[in-house]
């Protein structure tokens, strides 16, 4: 990929992106290791870049602060640390790194560890599941989305942030997939009532962030 053209790279990024993403990580588990995210989140813990004050804002106007919620692939923690000053009690989040496990863990959240797609949780736990720029790294999309599908309550709700047309591979090569509205919707309603998918911005990012609100039906 080193000596292959920008324009080159662009075109297969855009075009082609899974295919990029294994090129560039060939040799490196993935691009979406436990090793890997070890030390990115420990390198960023506390430089703000993992801060989403306008999606934790969000997320508090729209959930109880009593509701059951878990934070798949929740990083640092910023919206679960967030949501615990506004005095939410029910806090879970679920992470591939160990170093965020027991960072979080040592905050008063429960934590879980867990290696995406699959989310090794019971059936009908939660009320209301957040995946905040998770499902552009997944490779297995549709077992994933049935995977949160299958642990939220019936009733419950599930909060997606993804970036919106932009950060493919070639920018990010953690990333699988770019998203606009109608790929995001047309992967979440495969097993999901969809709410709502919109644009919006949070204070401590430039890039255009996808927001999608689904339920999943009561029995």
């Amino acid at each position: 990929m080193q000596i292959l053209p920008w324009r080159v790279k662009n075109f297969l990024s855009e075009s082609f992106p899974l295919l990029y993403h294994l090129a560039v990580n060939a040799g490196k588990g993935g691009g979406n290791s436990a090793e890997h995210w070890d030390r990115r989140l420990a390198e960023t813990w506390d430089g703000g870049v993992r801060e989403w004050p306008k999606k934790t804002a969000l997320i508090a106007s729209l959930v109880p602060p009593d509701a059951a919620l878990i934070d798949i692939g929740c990083g640092n923690g910023g919206i679960l640390r967030g949501l615990k000053q506004l005095g939410f009690s029910d806090l879970h989040g679920l992470e591939i790194s160990d170093y965020a496990v027991n960072r979080l863990a040592s905050e008063g959240i429960q934590m879980h560890k867990g290696v995406l797609p699959r989310i090794e949780l019971p059936d009908n736990r939660f009320d209301v599941l957040v995946a905040s720029q998770v499902l552009e790294h997944i490779i297995r999309r549709r077992f994933f989305v049935r995977e949160m599908h299958r642990i939220l309550k019936p009733g419950g709700q599930a909060l997606i942030f993804v970036p919106d047309r932009c950060l493919g591979p070639i920018d990010e090569p953690e990333h699988v997939v770019m998203f606009n509205p109608t790929s995001l919707r047309r992967e979440l309603e495969a097993s999901f009532v969809v709410d709502e998918v919109r644009t919006i911005k949070d204070d401590n990012h430039v890039m255009p962030i996808l927001f999608a609100r689904v339920s999943k039906k009561a029995h």
